[in-house]
């Protein structure tokens, strides 16, 4: 028997080397071509049953192609707060391209500057575009949560970091990077599912698609990410970000350069009043120099009272309405709206309690 090693003959046998640089050659180009599929709209918006940011995509894109003539901009608390069908019912007012909610879970105001930007660059900012715009204001909206990833795929890399936000603008340019965080939800087993489905054929997130509730997705208690909820809450004890409040006035600045209407109000909570406009606690006092500078643009506050209790069963959880309390809640504005901008014939507007924050 030859020795090993050896040949029959007894000659030595090549001896093959592992070649490590193929390999990590390889894998640098798997990681490459990864991060070139997620600068991809296309490929975000495919797993929109899978990622927050994709349903975000989904909203944002449907948006900017249809440009519709109202808009809401908010987090969560708009996005299963204010059911657009139900405004221009009540609105009384003809709107030539509709309305659409594009409240964004998770979204701070870096996100919303960023998805502004899209419709502006798409063209809606135009006459016979987006002419009004609601913001839904709380504060967790002026505070740097990102929960759910998706300043990496809507705000502005050169913002970030012009703003000092070095990490972040790093994040967002090497988006596999900024995203491995929320990628790490495919361990779980259902996630996993719904990833492998949407990569197989379009599948609509839950709630439905952007067109078939124009944005709404009425609240409910599978619908809701409870880390971003607690988050929610917790931040409105901390001032608000510097940088989050400069991202404010930026948005402000661009619609008001349009020529686009803004009003801002202000999302119920169940067991408290937002800082914004109550009371005098110190706590308050940052919102409320916020609350200040919107009066100073001679931005309409809408404050959404009809005079009735907040009821329990109109909430998902303290600070989130379900379906029923998104009706209530869409017409109070709508009626706050209608006394601010009057109705179309400039008849004295039917108004409940829903009324623009007196200075």
């Amino acid at each position: 028997m030859p020795r090993e090693g050896l040949s029959a003959a007894g000659s030595a046998a090549p001896v093959v080397q592992p070649r490590l640089g193929r390999g990590l050659a390889v894998a640098a180009l798997l990681l490459i071509a990864v991060e070139c599929l997620m600068h991809f709209d296309a490929v975000l918006h495919q797993y929109r049953s899978v990622f927050a940011a994709g349903r975000a995509l989904d909203k944002a894109l449907y948006a900017v192609a249809n440009c519709p003539s109202l808009v809401l901009l908010g987090n969560s608390r708009a996005d299963n707060g204010f059911d657009p069908r139900t405004i221009v019912r009540e609105l009384g007012v003809p709107l030539e391209r509709g309305a659409f909610n594009l409240g964004i879970p998770g979204a701070d105001t870096r996100v919303l500057a960023g998805i502004v930007d899209r419709l502006d660059a798409g063209g809606c900012l135009r006459e016979g575009g987006v002419r009004t715009v609601v913001v839904a204001m709380d504060e967790a909206l002026v505070q740097p949560i990102d929960t759910l990833g998706q300043t990496v795929f809507f705000a502005s890399p050169a913002r970030l970091w012009s703003d000092g936000q070095y990490h972040d603008a790093l994040r967002a340019t090497l988006r596999l990077y900024g995203y491995t965080n929320n990628l790490r939800q495919l361990r779980e087993p259902a996630a996993l599912q719904r990833f492998v489905q949407a990569t197989l054929g379009p599948v609509e997130p839950l709630g439905g698609g952007a067109a078939e509730h124009l944005g709404y997705r009425a609240g409910a208690g599978g619908l809701q990410d409870a880390q971003s909820a607690q988050l929610q809450e917790a931040s409105s004890v901390a001032p608000p970000d510097p940088v989050n409040t400069r991202q404010l006035w930026r948005l402000l600045d661009l619609l008001a350069a349009r020529g686009v209407q803004v009003a801002v109000t202000f999302p119920p909570l169940l067991n408290r009043e937002g800082l914004y406009l109550a009371g005098d606690t110190p706590a308050g006092a940052p919102y409320r120099a916020i609350a200040a500078e919107l009066r100073q643009r001679a931005i309409p506050l809408i404050a959404l009272d009809d005079g009735k209790p907040r009821q329990s069963d109109e909430f998902v959880n303290p600070g989130h309405l379900n379906d029923r309390g998104a009706q209530r809640y869409s017409r109070l504005l709508a009626q706050g709206l209608r006394h601010i901008w009057g109705p179309p014939d400039g008849s004295p507007p039917a108004v409940a309690r829903a009324q623009a924050a007196s200075p």
